[in-house]
């Protein structure tokens, strides 16, 4: 018996142009979002290494000012006014360290958190608007998110 010879037929598929460009539309805000995503998961992975970076500072810091407010009775009991400043200068000299201590890794949080703001407030309304949605202000949450925020409650 011979072999029969299969032909291969190839379908066109052709896509209206209106869902062409939609599908462009939404590919391109499913990048704006994954963009954003990584930006915001960049700010927390900075700051977790900010926090490490400056713990020595930031405790530094806090002592000083729970010196001063354990203190400020008696600064005001004995008119202390001298031992009242130098807690102040203190808390100030702590805090310029702690200012300093941050710069670098602030330097580098700044741009991530402003790109993540322009984001928020002009590239995904735009986004949405070119799609044909209408953004409005909400007063009240939706149901499901009431759902996921009280199940995320319910974690912690």
């Amino acid at each position: 018996m011979p072999k029969k010879e299969t032909q291969q037929v190839q379908a066109e598929v052709i896509i209206p142009e209106a869902v062409q460009e939609e599908l462009t539309l939404l590919r391109g805000f499913r990048d704006l979002v994954a963009e954003r995503t990584g930006y915001a998961l960049g700010v927390i992975a900075l700051n977790a290494e900010m926090k490490e970076a400056t713990a020595e500072q930031r405790k530094a810091n806090l002592e000083a000012r729970k010196h001063l407010r354990k203190s400020l009775e008696d600064f005001i009991r004995n008119a202390d006014f001298e031992g009242y400043k130098k807690a102040v200068e203190e808390i100030e000299k702590t805090g310029k360290a702690l200012k300093e201590a941050r710069k670098p890794h602030m330097a580098k949080i700044t741009p991530l958190r402003r790109a993540i703001k322009y984001i928020d407030n002009v590239a995904v309304p735009q986004s949405l608007e070119q799609l044909g949605v209408k953004v409005q202000p909400a007063f009240s949450l939706s149901d499901w998110i009431k759902k996921a925020v009280e199940s995320q409650k319910k974690r912690k």
